[in-house]
């Protein structure tokens, strides 16, 4: 259990006291009203602009659900949501997994080299036309979007460059977008769903469900691609091995600043990507049917390969330190308690 001082002694017994917060229920009710919220701020404060609404509502949407969120979790706040420097030398092993946006993208690209007449997930969905006439998906590639809706027209085939949101040629959109994807949502993501929402999930389901389950809802967060079934599940299963790659530099280093810096080396990629789609050739990245060089896929694959192994082994070896330290409401101390993501250094 973890340390709750209720004002009233008999509050100890009531249900919502004897589990940590958030639940697998709790989590997901979050994380939609984080949504609704976010959706709401940005469309009323539309008149910014698109980007700038998008950023605001964002913030305050989720920010104000977390605020909520926080009136459930007990002290010490700090240490349970990850409140602490990042070790510098975790920063290397934490930079050598930004490939792994590469490496999606092209697993995005071999998708659609193996199914590419699959109609898009809506066309699947209305009846046949009269006439037999034929739908077929075209190569949109939509590039890796950590950051909000800026690739949705790619996905529902609007041409860029009817409607750029991140013009290259205009400094003041991209510095709005550079500070969307690549720095406010790395920041609330980082925290509302590795730190918020991990905490509770870790403490009641052990480490590796927890993470689980936290990178899974990192993963209903992100934008997917519509242009087939194929593309749909590869992406999906791509970016839940992201989420969980996330989860796991939390539990590694302690804080949930690691989450954020990985998170905002893969925004840093799809937004150079979709900046610049059409202005300069990425293969691999924005240019329809290329792949990437090969040995930057090998490579690429290499390095995440290792960083991954070494990060779960010291996520692993830090979670059993952490459940060995952990005392119980009677003060003994426990190899099997894991409710607390408290380091023995703060205990």
């Amino acid at each position: 259990m973890f340390p709750y001082e209720p004002d009233d002694p008999n509050d100890r017994q009531r249900p919502e006291h004897r589990e940590p917060y958030p639940g697998i229920g709790s989590s997901l009710l979050l994380m939609l009203m984080g949504m609704v919220a976010s959706v709401f701020t940005a469309v009323a404060l539309l008149g910014l602009g698109e980007l700038a609404a998008q950023g605001i509502g964002r913030a305050i949407g989720f920010g104000a659900v977390a605020s909520l969120a926080l009136q459930r979790i007990p002290p010490p706040h700090g240490p349970r949501l990850g409140f602490r420097t990042l070790a510098p030398e975790s920063i290397p092993l934490i930079l050598c997994l930004v490939p792994a946006a590469l490496l999606m993208s092209e697993l995005d690209n071999y998708a659609y080299d193996w199914a590419p007449d699959e109609p898009s997930l809506i066309e699947a969905l209305e009846p046949p036309q009269e006439g037999g006439e034929e739908t077929g998906a075209t190569n949109t590639t939509v590039d890796v979007d950590f950051g909000g809706d800026v690739d949705d027209e790619l996905a529902e085939g609007i041409d860029p460059e009817e409607r750029r949101l991140i013009d290259p040629d205009d400094p003041w959109t991209m510095l709005q977008g550079l500070i969307l994807m690549v720095v406010l949502v790395p920041v609330i993501d980082g925290f509302f769903f590795f730190g918020i929402l991990q905490q509770g999930l870790v403490r009641r389901m052990g480490m590796w469900q927890g993470v689980f389950l936290a990178g899974l809802f990192w993963m209903l967060m992100r934008d997917f691609p519509i242009t087939g079934f194929t593309r749909f599940a590869v992406g999906s299963i791509s970016l839940l091995a992201m989420g969980w790659l996330l989860g796991i530099v939390r539990v590694a280093t302690g804080s949930v600043l690691g989450p954020m810096l990985l998170f905002a080396g893969w925004s840093a990629i799809s937004f150079v990507s979709t900046a610049y789609r059409g202005v300069a050739d990425l293969p691999g990245l924005n240019v329809d049917g290329t792949h990437l060089p090969f040995t930057l896929t090998l490579g690429s694959l290499g390095i995440v390969a290792w960083a991954t192994w070494t990060i779960a082994q010291e996520a692993q070896r830090r979670n059993a330190e952490i459940a060995a330290n952990v005392p119980t409401d009677d003060g003994r101390k426990t190899r099997t308690n894991v409710r607390d993501l408290r380091p023995p250094d703060d205990d």
